[in-house]
C-alpha cells in the first residue's frame, strides 16, 4: 500500500484511486487508527479521503473547532479540494456525527453515508464512559486511563487476552492515545442530530455492534430507524473497535452496499 499523500491541509489524508470515499473517524482515534484495514482493503478501487480532528493524527489541538458543523465542513471542503463533486461517507462512532451532519448541510455533496457503532443522541452508557475518561485524563495517569479503555472491549477480545497480552494491549493504546482525545469524548457525549437524520434524503446503512460497550447498540439502532429508508446490519459478538477478522466482514458489507447503490 502507498503512503498516505497529504491534500491542501497536512492534517488531511488521501490515498487510492477510483471513487471516492471519505472518512470520519471517532473519538480518540484518526484517519489511519480507525481506517487502516479499510484503507489497506480499499485503495486499490477507490479514493479514501480523511480528515483528523484537532488532537488527534498530529493535528493541533483545539477545542474552539471541535463543533459538528466545523468537522463537518471541514471534512466535505476535504474531499472538495481533493477534487470530488460528490461522495459517500463513513463514519464511525463519534464520525456517524460529523457525516449526518455533513449530509444535513451539504446536501448538494454527500451521495451516501454508512454509519459505524454510531448514534443519534448520547446515550447514559456514552455519558459515564466519557465521565470516567474525563476524570482519568484529569489525574494525568494514562496508564490507568489506557487501560480503561482497553476494558472497554467486546467480552470476546477480553477473554481470549492473557495477563501478558492485556498488558502489551494497554501499553499500545497509551502509546497511541491522542492529546485530543478526551475533548473529542466531551463532544461525543453531547451529540443530538435526530432532527438532521429525519431530514436525510440519501442512501444510508447502520452497522451495529451487538457487544458495543462504549455505545448500548440500541442507540445504533435507533440511529438507524431515524433515518428515512435506512438499511442496518448488525454484528451480534463485535465491540465498538471491530477485530481483523470482524473488519474483513464490515468491509465486504461496506463494499456491496458502496456497489448496490453505485456510490
Amino acid at each position: 500500500m502507498a503512503g498516505p499523500h497529504l491534500v491542501a491541509d497536512p492534517d488531511v489524508i488521501q490515498i487510492g484511486s477510483g471513487s471516492p470515499l471519505v472518512l470520519a473517524h471517532g473519538a480518540g482515534g484518526s484517519v489511519t487508527a480507525n481506517f487502516g484495514q479499510v484503507i489497506e482493503a480499499l485503495s486499490s478501487t477507490r479514493t479514501l479521503v480523511g480528515m483528523n480532528y484537532p488532537g488527534s493524527g498530529g493535528a493541533p489541538e483545539d477545542v474552539g473547532a471541535l463543533e459538528l458543523g466545523v468537522l463537518a465542513d471541514s471534512l466535505v471542503g476535504a474531499a472538495v479540494d481533493a477534487g470530488f463533486e460528490r461522495f459517500p461517507i463513513l463514519g464511525l462512532s463519534l464520525g456517524t456525527a460529523v457525516a449526518v451532519t455533513a449530509a444535513a448541510r451539504h446536501p448538494d455533496r454527500v451521495s451516501g453515508l454508512l454509519l459505524t457503532v454510531g448514534f443519534a443522541r448520547a446515550d447514559q452508557q456514552l455519558r459515564l464512559v466519557v465521565d470516567t475518561w474525563t476524570a482519568l485524563a484529569a489525574s494525568g495517569d494514562r496508564h490507568a486511563l489506557a487501560g480503561y479503555l482497553v476494558s472497554l472491549s467486546s467480552p470476546a477480545v477480553l477473554g481470549s487476552l492473557d495477563a501478558a497480552a492485556a498488558d502489551a494491549a494497554v501499553t499500545t493504546t497509551q502509546d497511541n492515545y491522542p492529546d485530543g482525545g478526551v475533548d473529542q469524548a466531551r463532544l461525543a457525549a453531547s451529540i443530538d442530530t435526530y432532527d438532521a437524520c429525519r431530514e436525510l434524503a440519501v442512501p444510508a446503512v447502520v452497522f451495529v455492534a451487538g457487544q458495543d460497550r462504549i455505545v448500548l447498540p440500541e442507540s445504533t439502532r435507533r440511529l438507524a430507524a431515524a433515518i428515512p429508508g435506512a438499511s442496518m446490519i448488525e454484528y451480534p459478538y463485535a465491540g465498538h473497535i471491530f477485530t481483523p477478522e470482524e473488519a474483513s466482514v464490515w468491509i465486504d458489507d461496506i463494499s456491496e452496499f458502496l456497489g448496490t447503490h453505485e456510490l
